[in-house]
């Protein structure tokens, strides 16, 4: 049981969206794909859906191919339960109306026992004769959930689910869809551009870079701390960046001096270095030759952290700002000199030329 895709290639006119994708989805797993708006991310969960016909590749539903050179099983045949952002809601029918859409092949009593089923799922059985213009983005989405799991599919896809709802409410919502999904059994394709929520949903995630590759595939947590390229690095959140020539075993840079190992003298190499490899330290912190001198740009505390924009000090309009994440409260307006260290944990090094 799950979906399966091989080798899906697929382009609009002369450009090509997808590029030779594959990804194989067994029973009770989330799959995540992750990538920019407008990278192809959408189309591949279209032709999983039979939205889209293929080009190139195939797709297997369970043991069953619905989609080859010749062969195009319709969408209302596939055993899929669809999510969109705008959840598509019908607007003329109740909550009721709209989870019982696809329980075509049931009895009014078996239907109605489903929809009950779903709606106390979803905690929504109270308000079965509400129309989806009064109620909130969470119900919804709760709502057009259930509607997709009522037909009891063995495949559900989502195109991102949670984009329409506030930040307090997606949080909470993503926590009951991910319940909801696991308890289900189904295999699940969700695509996103937002890495949060890759994070939390995935059981494997897959990055798409912009020219509609895979560039990297794997559990959230081997994509996050070993991530297969720049590219990758930067996606989850506001990565800086520095390049140098190794001397030594090193790089020299605006923060100081960076190992890097593995790498021949005169080699060209990129290093991500993300929010939290560097530190901010004040006077009476460090030593007198510790880190670089900085200027505090801007500093916004979110919870326990506090977000750094700073720029080295005296340094030139070619050398970029840093970005920092500080735990606790930093002050926007320092009364001392503040320094900033660089941390290996949280560095990437990737070789920009071929002289490896």
């Amino acid at each position: 049981m799950g979906l399966y895709l091989s080798n899906i290639s697929h382009s609009f006119d002369t450009h090509e969206v997808l590029k030779n994708v594959s990804a194989d989805i067994p029973s009770g797993q989330i799959l995540c794909l992750l990538g920019p708006s407008g990278c192809g991310k959408t189309t591949l969960l279209r032709i999983a859906a039979g939205l889209e016909k293929l080009q190139q590749g195939t797709v297997r539903i369970s043991d069953e191919i619905v989609a080859e050179a010749h062969i195009h099983v319709p969408a209302e045949k596939r055993g899929v339960g669809l999510m969109f952002q705008d959840f598509a809601l019908f607007p003329h029918l109740n909550v009721r109306d709209n989870v019982g859409f696809g329980l075509t092949g049931l009895s009014t009593k078996a239907a109605n026992q489903r929809i009950d089923q779903l709606l106390e799922r979803v905690n929504m059985l109270d308000q079965g004769d509400a129309f989806p213009h009064i109620l909130s983005g969470g119900q919804q989405q709760r709502i057009a959930l259930a509607r997709a799991l009522a037909p009891k599919p063995a495949v559900v896809l989502l195109d991102e689910p949670f984009s329409g709802l506030d930040q307090s409410m997606r949080i909470q919502i993503r926590e009951e869809t991910l319940g909801i999904l696991k308890s289900s059994g189904v295999a699940t394709l969700m695509v996103t551009h937002n890495p949060e929520e890759a994070l939390f949903m995935a059981d494997r995630m897959m990055v798409m870079g912009p020219g509609g590759e895979i560039l990297q595939q794997g559990t959230p947590n081997e994509i996050y701390t070993e991530p297969a390229d720049a590219y990758v690095a930067k996606f989850f959140g506001q990565a800086n960046s520095v390049t140098g020539v190794v001397s030594g075993g090193k790089i020299e840079t605006p923060l100081g001096s960076i190992d890097v190992p593995d790498c021949q003298d005169g080699c060209n190499v990129e290093a991500v270095i993300r929010p939290a490899a560097l530190k901010l330290k004040t006077a009476g912190e460090f030593a007198n030759d510790e880190g670089v001198p900085v200027d505090i740009i801007s500093a916004r505390s979110i919870e326990r952290n506090t977000f750094v924009r700073f720029r080295i000090k005296d340094a030139g309009q070619d050398v970029p700002d840093f970005h920092c994440r500080h735990r606790g409260i930093f002050p926007e307006n320092p009364e001392s000199e503040v320094r900033a260290l660089v941390r290996r944990k949280h560095i990437f090094i990737y070789h920009t030329d071929e002289n490896t």
